[in-house]
């Protein structure tokens, strides 16, 4: 049984470089990325969060894929945070990815955006402006 290359998806993305990268075969996987972010400070990363909305498919923490960004988190020693957000951004269902990822969020939890946010503060050893808490009372 011959091993395919899964095709894209979306389209959603540069197509041609997706295309072009799958061209080169089974053992060159590649991860297109939903919306990854890297949280810094100062220039020192803080986190890596991949974000997907709330209408896309689950992220499965077993797949190669998000192996490769636990690795990468834990390389760095951040934590790394699989989150699922509402269209309306009125929810965070944030998955902790690494050991970092649980010592902020030993399991996965719904955090309203404020607590997203301060969780994000959190990361950089801060705590949130006042100014911006605020903001959703």
């Amino acid at each position: 049984m011959e091993l395919k290359v899964k095709e894209e998806r979306t389209g959603w993305r540069d197509q041609e470089i997706s295309t072009r990268h799958r061209s080169w075969g089974y053992d060159c996987p590649a991860l297109d990325l939903d919306f990854l972010m890297l949280e810094y400070d100062l220039g020192k990363a803080a986190a890596l969060v991949e974000f997907k909305n709330e209408k896309a498919k689950p992220i499965h923490i077993g797949h190669p894929s998000i192996r490769a960004l636990i690795g990468l988190a834990d390389a760095a020693k951040i934590p790394l945070f699989l989150v699922r957000y509402a269209s309306n951004f009125s929810w965070y269902f944030v998955t902790p990815g690494n050991a970092k990822a649980r010592e902020f969020v030993p399991e996965p939890f719904e955090l309203s955006e404020l607590e997203w946010i301060q969780l994000l503060y959190r990361c950089r050893g801060r705590n949130m402006p006042d100014k911006l808490a605020s903001q959703f009372v």
